[in-house]
């Protein structure tokens, strides 16, 4: 019965990594390229749009990171304790990137001149790259072994600064380009009507998301030969463990995206985007599987006492009955417009 527990808790906690990765990535991505479209004549069009698609619905995705840090502490307090003591920087660079990046936001809508708008767009953007590299170098610096429970086992900025990590957090800047291109194509095809004046801003955005997911196929292969020297036993885990039919379903769901946007048949493609980036990461989760530090502690020894377990489930489920057709009713409004401020 406790085993059972112990991976209901575990099991949750992926999907919640899960969710935040695939959620609030696309609010990461549409900052990556806010940032990337510098100062070129039509930023202005582009910026615009990408205020328009985030405001709705980007804070609400960050529930996904609180649900993530409850399951963690409560109900894996040892895994908690162990990456919090090796990872700290890790997570005070991500914690930067979130409060700067919620902040700037807000602040270039009061701005009142050209420089300071500029100023807090670049932060903004610059902020959007931080912090899904920091929360991603995070997961890496965990695969890569060299977190251990209780204390760090090596100097924390060399579990930080593991190539491991590195590799994460660009898989993770690359995904989240790739899903925050995918899902602002639609953005632009619900706010935009055809023949107005200005860039032709579906183009614009599908182009990149057919560059960013053949990106992302690439960095991600790079990522796994690098799991394979540095974490072997992952490595297996991921290619022929539990791991495996999710990693060939990214692998498929994000060349189905490129197919789909490269052919302009807009149909399917922003759900193949999220499958595909969860798909990821439930393939490095279980990849890792049954260990939450690879060959240092599984889920079983992470876990806390089996009464604090199950309240755990309990409430959580109940959250997530509460919190998921909210969530639902959310993005279905705001994919019909009807969230948008009466002109």
């Amino acid at each position: 019965m406790n085993s059972i527990v112990d991976g209901g808790v575990a099991v949750a906690l992926l999907l919640t990594v899960a969710a935040y990765s695939t959620a609030g990535g696309t609010d990461y991505g549409a900052g990556i390229w806010d940032l990337l479209a510098g100062r070129f004549q039509h930023a202005d069009y582009v910026r615009a749009l990408i205020d328009e698609a985030m405001a709705p619905v980007w804070e609400a995705n960050n529930v996904w990171l609180a649900f993530a840090a409850v399951i963690a502490w409560t109900g894996l307090p040892l895994l908690f304790e162990s990456v919090f003591l090796s990872l700290y920087p890790l997570f005070a660079l991500a914690l930067l990137g979130l409060i700067l990046r919620g902040a700037f936001f807000a602040f270039r809508k009061a701005a009142t001149t050209p420089d300071t708008r500029l100023a807090a767009t670049r932060v903004f953007g610059i902020a959007s790259l931080l912090a899904p590299f920091a929360f991603a170098a995070i997961l890496g610096a965990i695969a890569s072994g060299r977190v251990g429970p209780g204390s760090p086992v090596v100097p924390v900025w060399q579990a930080c600064l593991d190539p491991l990590a590195i590799s994460f957090g660009v898989v993770a800047v690359t995904a989240t380009a790739f899903s925050g291109a995918s899902f602002l194509v639609g953005d632009a095809r619900r706010f935009i009507p055809p023949h107005a004046p200005g860039p032709d801003l579906v183009e614009y955005f599908r182009r990149r998301a057919v560059v960013a997911a053949i990106a992302l196929l690439v960095v991600g292969t790079g990522a796994l030969a690098v799991i394979g020297v540095e974490s072997p036993a992952v490595f297996r885990g991921m290619t022929a463990g539990l791991g495996l039919p999710f990693a060939i379903v990214a692998v498929l769901a994000t060349l189905a995206v490129a197919f789909l946007l490269w052919r302009r048949i807009y149909l399917w493609y922003r759900t193949l985007t999220v499958i595909a980036v969860g798909s990821f990461v439930f393939a490095w989760g279980l990849g890792q599987a049954p260990y939450v530090l690879p060959g240092r502690l599984t889920i079983e020894q992470a876990a806390g006492s089996p009464a604090t377990e199950l309240v755990l489930l309990v409430i959580a489920v109940v959250a997530l009955v509460l919190v998921i057709p909210s969530l639902m009713l959310l993005y279905l409004l705001d994919q019909r417009s009807d969230l948008q401020s009466p002109e």
